[in-house]
């Protein structure tokens, strides 16, 4: 009798672990569509940089690349003519994550900086 009442409870936690397995891999396999698109769509993404200037003053843009490269002389800057605008931005970065880290630092002391994604093409 009692192997019965083992049987049944065996069968009933098989059926119950059988239904959130199911459930586990229906989720898994839609993180991975997910994952997928990301993947497919950063590989649009060259990188990011930081812009730290922009505006119609040369001489001010340069001033600001040579500040911030006597703050952070390991990143590279760039200067960068648009007609009729001046640029200066930091060096491509592969993560937004990088990106952001140093901009949490330059905030402080270059008001209006911004991150922006570099896209291919």
């Amino acid at each position: 009798m009692y192997y019965k009442i083992i049987l049944v409870v065996i069968l009933m936690i098989y059926s119950v672990l059988t239904v959130f397995s199911q459930n586990d891999d229906a989720e898994m396999s839609r993180l991975l569509a997910e994952k997928r698109i990301e993947n497919q769509q950063q590989k649009l993404t060259l990188g990011y940089c930081i812009q730290l200037y922009n505006g119609l003053n040369e001489n001010s843009a340069l001033t600001k690349q040579m500040t911030f490269s006597s703050f952070f002389p390991d990143i590279r800057t760039k200067l960068i003519y648009e007609q009729p605008e001046w640029k200066v931005q930091t060096e491509i970065f592969q993560t937004e994550l990088e990106a952001y880290r140093l901009w949490l630092k330059v905030k402080e002391e270059f008001q209006g900086t911004f991150i922006f994604e570099i896209k291919k093409g």
